[in-house]
């Protein structure tokens, strides 16, 4: 389960595809939902709030690149990675979509694996398969919430962990399953420092599912509650402070 852009989420398609070929695992679908949940006019306004219009000028350049490379260049898109190794693609609008859901039994899918999934999943998505899980580019419980990247950066975090977990009905609540750091360096802004993180996710995540049903799956531990914190989308307010304090957006 996911959302398609050619920055964050091909990014960690593009690692873990590549990473999952010759394992033990069958990729049965990817499903794509609509991009942060929201229509294309709100979305637009929201990171206008966030980058200012000079950075969001960059931005849509950077995505038109990216959408040229996806028709006659290397695949940047979800759509396009999934279509060079054969896995089926479905759009949803929204995943907890009961009818779809039912499917998942009958056809004795294993894991549900949310990948920047824009909504949050009811009951029923959570029973869907015997495993649901969540990839989130922050550690547990400290940075719960939106965008954390961006947060790092803020808090002037010397790297990022990247946690695999469980999903629960209490949001980034689950139990953990594995994290993997990923150091932030002087010359990272949060655009970067997010790509970083979802390749190595990509990767490492592929390693791990591939344990499924032998004795080397991790057991889950439940996230330490200390510290814990949630973070909301960024105002262009904090976008200004963490200018302030010479780091980038882009």
């Amino acid at each position: 389960m996911t959302q398609s852009d050619p920055f964050f989420t091909g990014r960690f398609f593009e690692a873990f595809l590549a990473e999952l070929a010759g394992r033990p695992v069958e990729l049965v679908e990817i499903v794509v939902l609509p991009n942060f949940n929201q229509s294309k006019p709100a979305l637009a306004l929201r990171l206008l709030r966030l980058y200012g219009a000079v950075d969001l000028v960059r931005l849509l350049s950077r995505y038109a690149r990216a959408c040229w490379s996806d028709r006659f260049g290397a695949p940047r898109s979800v759509e396009a990675l999934a279509s060079r190794y054969s896995v089926p693609v479905r759009a949803l609008r929204t995943i907890n979509d009961e009818s779809y859901l039912r499917t998942l039994g009958e056809r004795g899918i294993d894991v549900l694996l949310s990948v920047a999934a824009p909504e949050i999943f009811r009951q029923a998505a959570l029973r869907a398969a015997p495993h649901v899980l969540n990839i989130h580019t922050g550690k547990l419980p400290h940075y719960r919430g939106m965008m954390p990247t961006f947060w790092a950066l803020h808090n002037s975090e010397r790297e990022v962990v990247t946690t695999f977990h469980e999903m629960a009905e209490q949001l980034d609540a689950g139990g953990v399953l594995a994290e993997w750091p990923v150091s932030i360096e002087a010359s990272d802004s949060v655009f970067t420092l997010a790509a970083k993180c979802k390749t190595v996710a990509g990767h490492e995540v592929a390693r791990v599912l591939a344990r499924l049903a032998t004795a080397a799956w991790p057991a889950s531990r439940p996230p330490d509650t200390a510290g814990r914190a949630y973070y909301r989308f960024p105002t262009r307010r904090d976008a200004l402070r963490v200018r302030a304090m010479g780091k980038r957006l882009l």
